[in-house]
């Protein structure tokens, strides 16, 4: 039975599922999975919070890259707390999670699952792509780079989309993204009006549109050059009359059931785009007077309800609010 509005839990009990959630996802039975920067994996199962650790089978708390296969089962990748440690594929079959059993010559600490339309499993290890092949992993290199080397950080995330019609996108954090259409790559960079070369990819729209960001972080002081961004096929579309929508870090965008684009400004508001207009929420509840809507993932559930991993806690939007859901709630 479904509460009648938002429930804010006593301060006894304001504990969060996670300080830095990651997800949530749902699997075939409804379970919402989240993973976490350090706090390990959970699962709601509609009436209790499960948790899992190292006892459970993990390598370690930092659970990422929360995927389903094609009948829907979950996998993610249980790594040890610090990046660049070792780290293993995990799978939930419905009963059991335990380590998965890739094809042959999957690579050591793999990250990232990703299962493309055919069904074939692809891995990031090394910073480098490596996908399923007549059920045998082999490296999957992408163009020698190019353009100049910005990043000097040490962290250099990579993301992969495939699109409707079968193409492959990869984004990198030093030379834009390239589109592989099964035989070339083809190339979108700062050339093509990108901001940055630091790319993450997000969706394909209803449209056909490539949704992705652009980030500034790999840059000198005073660079702000992140921003979302649209691809059409022909132009970047970037959204500089909206306060931080441009010189600014965009994590998580998504594209509701709806047809609506909600994106996370950092340090603004979440918005949502009707295809005309950005609408700003901004309301929290418990109320936050320096919430600053660093977010790491947005998902919708088979009930069209909307969950928010912010830094700091998961929340559900309910109405205009964003509801904090705690280990006591509330999920409905």
């Amino acid at each position: 039975m479904e509460a009648a509005g938002p429930v804010v839990p006593d301060s006894t009990a304001r504990l969060q599922v996670a300080d830095y959630p990651l997800g949530p996802i749902e699997d075939a039975d409804g379970n919402l999975w989240l993973g976490s920067v350090g706090s390990g994996a959970m699962m709601w199962n509609g009436e209790e919070l499960r948790y899992f650790h190292a006892e459970d089978g993990l390598v370690g708390d930092r659970v990422t890259g929360l995927t389903l296969d094609p009948e829907g089962q979950l996998w993610f990748v249980s790594a040890d707390e610090f990046m660049g440690g070792g780290s293993a594929l995990m799978k939930w079959d419905g009963t059991t999670l335990e380590r998965a059993t890739p094809p042959a010559g999957c690579p050591d600490n793999p990250v990232w699952p990703y299962f493309d339309q055919s069904g074939a499993l692809w891995v990031q290890s090394g910073g480098q792509f490596h996908r399923e092949v007549h059920g045998v992993f082999e490296a999957f290199p992408l163009p020698e780079p190019t353009l100049p080397r910005t990043n000097t950080t040490g962290y250099a995330p990579k993301n992969m989309r495939q699109v409707r019609d079968g193409d492959l996108w990869f984004a990198t954090s030093d030379q834009g993204a390239y589109r592989w259409d099964g035989e070339d790559f083809q190339h979108l960079t700062t050339f093509d009006g990108l901001p940055t070369n630091n790319v993450s990819l997000h969706f394909e729209d209803r449209q056909g549109h490539l949704w992705l960001s652009c980030f500034h972080w790999h840059l000198g002081s005073g660079e702000k050059r992140g921003a979302l961004c649209r691809w059409d096929g022909v132009k970047v579309t970037t959204f500089p009359d909206v306060p931080g929508l441009t010189e600014n870090e965009i994590y998580s965008v998504l594209e509701d059931s709806k047809g609506h684009i909600w994106v996370c400004a950092t340090g603004h508001a979440v918005y949502r785009y009707d295809g005309t207009r950005f609408e700003a929420f901004t309301k929290v509840l418990p109320e936050h007077h320096d919430f600053s809507f660093g977010c790491n993932s947005i998902y919708e559930d088979r009930k069209g309800r909307l969950w928010f991993s912010f830094a700091g806690g998961l929340y559900r939007l309910d109405g205009d609010t964003f509801v904090n859901v705690t280990r006591s709630g509330p999920w409905d």
